[in-house]
C-alpha cells in the first residue's frame, strides 16, 4: 500500500508585484502586474505531491478570508478536511516582488499559520498509520513538535527547513527524527554552522561535505541540496539489509539529465554507507524563467510524492521507516527537478506546479531530444 502524504502546511495568499528590479531601500517603483493566489510554502508543495499523484492530506489553519485558497487546494487533488477556519484571525499572506529575470523578494504575515498547535498535530496524526510520510517547512508553529510526535507514531518525516529559524534547533532536539531533510545552498551552510560552522570543510566539496556534517550530525537516511542552476546533490545512506531488492543505477532511475541519456551513473559515488548522486538543473533556458517563487516547494513536493510511490510498489518498503534506496531517491529526484523546472517558466506559486503527465512527457523529450526545448 502507498503511504499518504501529511502536509502540516502553512496556507497564504500570495500578492505577486512585478518589478524592473527588487525595490532597494528608499526606493519607490511601480508595479507592471499584480496578481493574487493561492500560496505559502506548506500549500505549494503539498499541491505539487497531490499533482504528482500522491494521497495528500493538508493540515493547516486559515481566516475567513482563505476560504477560496482552501478550495483551490481541494481541487488540486488534496484532502482539506483537516484545515482550520478560525473566526478571529486573517490567512497568512506574502507579499511577493518579482524582478524582470524571475528572481524574487518576499516578505509575510505569518497569520493563521502561527496558532497551529502541538495538539492540533496529535488530532491529525491519529488518523495516520506508521510509514506514512509527514511533509513540513519551517513557515508554521508547532514544528518541532509535529517531528517528534510522527516519529514516534512511526510517521516518516520529510522536513524542508525554509524560512531558515536558527532557533529551532536550540530549542528541539531534532537527533533522529528526521528521516530526508531537503534544503538549498543558504539552508545548508545555516545548518552546517549551527553544528560545527562551514569554516571547517574542505571548499574543493564544500556542498557534498556539508551535507555529510549534516547528514551525522541529525542521523538522517536521506540528505537533499538543491542549488538552483547547478543542480542538486543528493546523499542517502544505504539501507543495511534486503538492499539487493531494487537495484541502483537501474533503467528506471537513472538519467542524464544534460544528455538525456539513460543508464549513465558515472555521477554517482560511493563512501562507506553513503551513496552519492548528483543531478544537473532541469533544461530550461534563462529566458524561459518568469517566476521562481515555488521553485523549491514544488521541488519537494514531486520528491516526497515519488519516494511514497516507490515504497508502494516495493517489497522491502513495508512499515514504518521503509526502505529508501539510492534507486528510489534518484528517480524521485530527476521527477522532482524537471517539475520545478516548468514551474519556473510560469507566474504564481500554486498555478505554476505541473501536473505528473506534463513532467513525465518533459523527462521523455530530454532523453529523446538532448538539449532541444520542447516545454
Amino acid at each position: 500500500m502507498r503511504p499518504k502524504v501529511i502536509g502540516f502546511s502553512s496556507i497564504n495568499i500570495d500578492e505577486v508585484y512585478h518589478l524592473p528590479h527588487i525595490v532597494r531601500p528608499g526606493e519607490t517603483l511601480s508595479s507592471t502586474g499584480r496578481q493574487q493566489n493561492a500560496g505559502g510554502k506548506g500549500t505549494n508543495a503539498s499541491v505539487a505531491a497531490a499533482r504528482a499523484g500522491a494521497q495528500v492530506y493538508v493540515v493547516g489553519k486559515i481566516g475567513g478570508d482563505g476560504l477560496w485558497v482552501r478550495d483551490v487546494i481541494a481541487r488540486a487533488g488534496a484532502n482539506v478536511e483537516l484545515v482550520s477556519v478560525m473566526d478571529d484571525t486573517a490567512t497568512g499572506r506574502a507579499i511577493i516582488q518579482v524582478d524582470a529575470s524571475g528572481e524574487n523578494a518576499i516578505f509575510l504575515f505569518p497569520g493563521a499559520n502561527h496558532k497551529l498547535t502541538e495538539r492540533d498535530a496529535h488530532r491529525a496524526f491519529a488518523q495516520f498509520a506508521r510509514g506514512d510520510w509527514l511533509l513540513l517547512t519551517n513557515e508554521t508553529t508547532a514544528v518541532g513538535e509535529a517531528i517528534a510526535q510522527a516519529h514516534r507514531l512511526g510517521i516518516q518525516v520529510l522536513w524542508n527547513p525554509a524560512p531558515m529559524q536558527n532557533s529551532l534547533l536550540h530549542s528541539h532536539d531534532m537527533t533522529g527524527l528526521v528521516d530526508v531533510l531537503v534544503v538549498n545552498e543558504t539552508e545548508l551552510v545555516g545548518l552546517a554552522k549551527q553544528f560545527q560552522g562551514a569554516g571547517v570543510v574542505d571548499s574543493c566539496n564544500e556542498y557534498e561535505a556539508l551535507a555529510r556534517l549534516i547528514m551525522r550530525e541529525l542521523r538522517c537516511r536521506v540528505v537533499v541540496a538543491t542549488l538552483g542552476r547547478d543542480g542538486c546533490i543528493g546523499l542517502v545512506r544505504r539501507p543495511t539489509t534486503n538492499s539487493h531488492l531494487i537495484p541502483v543505477g537501474g533503467s528506471s532511475a537513472s538519467i542524464s539529465i544534460a544528455s538525456g541519456s539513460s543508464n549513465d551513473d558515472s555521477d554517482d559515488t560511493c563512501s562507506d554507507d553513503i551513496k552519492v548522486i548528483r543531478m544537473e538543473c532541469s533544461p530550461i533556458r534563462i529566458e524561459q524563467v518568469k517566476d521562481t517563487t515555488a521553485a523549491g516547494d514544488v521541488w519537494v513536493g514531486y520528491f516526497v510524492a515519488e519516494l511514497a510511490r516507490a515504497q508502494g510498489e516495493s517489497p522491502e518498503s513495508i512499515g514504518a521507516h521503509a526502505a529508501l534506496t539510492p534507486a528510489m531517491v534518484r528517480r524521485a529526484m530527476t521527477n522532482a527537478t524537471f517539475a520545478s523546472g516548468i514551474s519556473v517558466t510560469r507566474i504564481g506559486a500554486v498555478p505554476s506546479i505541473p501536473m505528473r503527465e506534463e513532467v513525465e512527457a518533459f523527462i521523455r523529450s530530454k532523453r529523446h531530444d538532448g538539449d532541444d526545448d520542447n516545454n
